[in-house]
C-alpha cells in the first residue's frame, strides 16, 4: 500500500480488519485518548501498527497519517489467523497473554498520569484563587495551566475535578470551579507535596486516636459559647473527657493520649503539664478552631482520595 505525504490511512475507533507494517517512510499516529499524556507517536520502517486491535477485535487505537511518502504492508485478519494456525497452538495463548499485559501496563500508566497531575492541579487552583481573592476559577483556565505546567490531558484534568468534587473539596458549575475552603485545597497540596519530596507521611496526617480526639474537641466547641470560626475556642477538660467517653466508645482521655496533639501545637493546655499527671489537673484546652477543622477535614479526605486515584 503506497500513501502520499499527508494522506490518512485510517481513523481512530474504526473497526480494525487489518494491521499495518511500515516498510518505508514515516507514519504519525494520533489519539484522542490522552490519559497517557502522549498524543502523537511516530512509526518508522519495521513498525507494526494496530496488531492488538486486530487480535482483540477492538476499534483502532489511532488515526494514522503519512508524514512523508510511505509504503505499508497490509495484513488482514484472515491472513493473520491462517498464519497463526500454521504455528504451534501456544502462539495464540502467548499473544493473548501479551495483549493483557499491555493493557495492564497502559492502565498503570494512566493511573500514574492521574496521580502525577494532582499536585499541579491543586497548586494552580490554590495560587489562582489567592491571587484573585475569590473562590472561583474557570475550568478552561485550569486546563490550560495544567497543560502548560505538567502536560496534563483534558481527560485527566476532568477526572481529577470529578474526584475532588465527589469528596466535597470543590464544586464545578457552569464551567467554573468553586471552593468553600481555599485552605483545604492549600493544605491538601502541601500534604501531597511533603509526601512526594520526603517519601514519608506528612505531619498533617493524624493517627486515628488523634483524629478522634480533635473531632471530639470540635463537637464540644460547636456546642459551647466560646468563639468558633476565625478565633480561638476553649473547651473545659471535663467537657472534653465526658464527650470522649460518649463519642469514642468509653475511651478515657489522659495526658499521655493528649501529649501528641499538645506537642504538635494543635491543642494547648491551660497549664504546664506532665504526661504522668492526672488530666483533671488541667482546667481546659484551647485551639484555633479553623485550623483544627481543616486538619480533621483533610484526614477525612486523604485516604479516600488515595483510593479513588488508584481505582
Amino acid at each position: 500500500m503506497i500513501v502520499t505525504a499527508g494522506e490518512y490511512v485510517c481513523l481512530e475507533s474504526d473497526k480494525a480488519n487489518t494491521l499495518f507494517i511500515v516498510k518505508s517512510g514515516m507514519i504519525v499516529a494520533e489519539t484522542q485518548d490522552l490519559g497517557s499524556g502522549e498524543r502523537y507517536i511516530n512509526f518508522g520502517p519495521g513498525s507494526i501498527i494496530d496488531e492488538l486491535s486486530l487480535l482483540e477485535g477492538a476499534p483502532r487505537q489511532y488515526t494514522l497519517r503519512a508524514a512523508e511518502p510511505s509504503e505499508l504492508i497490509v495484513i488482514s485478519r484472515e491472513t493473520l489467523n491462517d498464519t497463526l494456525e500454521q504455528k504451534p497452538s501456544w502462539i495464540g495463548a502467548i499473544l493473548q497473554f501479551l495483549s493483557k499485559r499491555f493493557h495492564i501496563a497502559e492502565e498503570n500508566k494512566r493511573k500514574n498520569g492521574l496521580i502525577q497531575s494532582l499536585p499541579p492541579l491543586l497548586y494552580i487552583i490554590s495560587s489562582n484563587l489567592k491571587r484573585s481573592n475569590t473562590n472561583k476559577l474557570e475550568v478552561e483556565a485550569l486546563r490550560k495551566g495544567l497543560q502548560a505546567l505538567a502536560g496534563t490531558s483534558v481527560e485527566n484534568a476532568n477526572k481529577l475535578l470529578e474526584i475532588l468534587q465527589e469528596l466535597g473539596v470543590l464544586k464545578v458549575q457552569d464551567n467554573v470551579i468553586n471552593t468553600s475552603s481555599l485552605q483545604i485545597v492549600t493544605i491538601l497540596y502541601e500534604t501531597i507535596k511533603y509526601r512526594a519530596l520526603n517519601k514519608k507521611v506528612s505531619p498533617n496526617i493524624l493517627s486515628m486516636t488523634d483524629q478522634m480526639i480533635l473531632s471530639t474537641f470540635l463537637k464540644v466547641a460547636r456546642e459551647s459559647s466560646s468563639p468558633r470560626p476565625g478565633g480561638i475556642c476553649t473547651v473545659t477538660t471535663k467537657q472534653l473527657c465526658d464527650e470522649a467517653k460518649k463519642s469514642m466508645h468509653g475511651f478515657t482521655l489522659t495526658m499521655r493520649t493528649m501529649s501528641s496533639l499538645v506537642e504538635r501545637k494543635l491543642l494547648f493546655p491551660s497549664a504546664t503539664y506532665d504526661i504522668r499527671m492526672p488530666i483533671e489537673e488541667i482546667q481546659f484546652f484551647y485551639a484555633d478552631f479553623d485550623k483544627i477543622l481543616d486538619l480533621v477535614e483533610l484526614n477525612r479526605i486523604f485516604p479516600l482520595l488515595d483510593k479513588k486515584l488508584v481505582n
